[in-house]
């Protein structure tokens, strides 16, 4: 059966025609392109998520991260995606997945008593998890943090304080220039309003990291994580402080540069996790 890749977010369908809409992102057929590259569509545009291609050989592999493809005599040392590194990479015609042990000569008791075998498994699985693998494992299983990740609850939840926090800077650097209270008082609602809703932001964050790319931390989710907890730290940090004392929002700027300065530290922050984030969902 046919492939057809969408070229503005990447998703795949499969059947002999393109659907009329992309159920992902609202692209029409046009967008489609055949991944195949037998049938007319136009393959020479840029896909979301393009293989990258070696001259010297067709064999496929993919990254069990993200799910980028990359076509090469060999996986290459950096997925450009996710940044997970070349031991994430399987062929793509390989049956056998990292998650899946090849079959060994000490699983052959499974055909004589499966239940004593897979309940010795288990147990000796749980003796060998770390706190961590545990935690991914039951986050995982939950119906509940399935469904956030089915209804894309962090994308909601995250675009929310992304598009305030932009105008909580904004208001902070217009009170500071123009010493308006009905300035510097918005503002602080804006921050604060950021600082309550970031507990959500990670909580969803976590959740799609473990559903969606298994908890593999590689480069990019360590700098998420790490923007992340600094917005929520400074995000609290400076709503206390506007608290504390009010009048630094009216003060001069010569006295309150790094109120100030902090304020567009935490948008940096957010501005990088949102870059990477959108590095992760369109793929390109």
């Amino acid at each position: 059966m046919k492939k057809w890749q969408c070229t503005v977010c990447g998703y795949v369908h499969e059947g002999e025609e393109p659907p009329d809409e992309c159920p992902v992102c609202g692209a029409d057929k046009s967008l489609f392109v055949l991944l195949d590259e037998t049938g007319s569509g136009d393959t020479t545009s840029s896909p979301a998520i393009e293989p990258s291609v070696d001259a010297d050989s067709s064999k496929k592999w993919r990254c069990t991260v993200c799910g980028y493809v990359h076509q090469g005599s060999e996986p290459p040392e950096i997925c450009p995606v996710c940044g997970a590194d070349r031991s994430q990479f399987v062929p793509v015609d390989d049956t056998v997945t990292p998650d899946e042990p090849e079959p060994s000569a000490q699983t052959a008791p499974l055909k004589k008593d499966p239940s004593a075998t897979q309940e010795s498994t288990q147990t000796e699985s749980a003796s060998k998890e770390s706190p961590m693998d545990t935690f991914k494992r039951q986050i995982a299983a939950s119906k509940y943090t399935q469904i956030l990740t089915r209804w894309h609850a962090h994308p909601i939840a995250v675009h929310i304080p992304n598009g305030v926090l932009p105008i909580s800077v904004l208001f902070t650097l217009l009170a500071a220039l123009f010493s308006s209270s009905s300035l510097a008082i918005a503002a602080q609602y804006n921050i604060g309003f950021v600082a309550i809703s970031m507990p959500l932001v990670i909580g969803t964050g976590i959740v799609d990291w473990i559903n969606g790319f298994k908890g593999r931390l590689t480069n990019i989710f360590r700098v998420k994580m790490v923007c992340a907890g600094i917005v929520t730290l400074l995000s609290f940090m400076l709503t206390v402080w506007g608290i504390v004392q009010p009048e630094v929002y009216t003060a001069a700027l010569s006295t309150s540069w790094f109120f100030l300065l902090l304020h567009l530290v935490n948008l940096a922050a957010a501005s990088v996790a949102g870059w990477y984030g959108g590095k992760l969902v369109f793929r390109k």
